[in-house]
């Protein structure tokens, strides 16, 4: 087992999840001696590349970005109120969702329609505030305004 092991890794014909994962277990099968696994775990992430892991990684990676990029602008908008002005220019004004944003997550701020609203849904919001039907999904925000956890 341990030839074919180190014959697939020298290859690159691997993810380094994937391939550590079949090492324990054939160490745990009592296939691979302690310092075989060792050997093995230690060339495998020795010769990982990025582009031998699995894309959705790269897809994962780039959409946290994204959400920390939004939650970087949130922050400044928040740091950027002087507190006690209520003004709608502080907030972004709400947009259509664009079906890729996480803009509007559970205590999004946004104006709207010139009043100010935050989303109290748990998840991404993507309907219109102040719109029929959305009243458990935004509230109208002013300073006084709590929302339920």
């Amino acid at each position: 087992m341990y030839d074919t092991l180190w014959q697939t890794i020298t290859a690159g014909e691997y993810t380094l999840s994937d391939i550590v994962h079949k090492i324990n277990v054939f160490w745990a099968q009592g296939q691979l001696t302690e310092d075989e696994k060792n050997e093995l775990t230690d060339l495998a992430q020795s010769n990982a590349t990025a582009d031998q892991e699995k894309p959705e990684l790269e897809v994962t990676v780039e959409s946290l970005a994204a959400r920390v990029t939004a939650l970087e602008e949130a922050v400044a908008a928040l740091q950027g109120d002087t507190g006690g002005s209520g003004d709608s220019s502080t907030y972004p004004e709400w947009t259509t969702w664009d079906g890729v944003s996480t803009n509007y997550q559970y205590g999004a701020i946004v104006s709207h329609n010139g009043k100010l609203w935050i989303s109290v849904y748990s998840g991404q919001n993507v309907w219109e505030p102040g719109a029929v039907g959305t009243e458990s999904l935004w509230q109208e925000y002013t300073e006084d305004t709590e929302t339920e956890d």
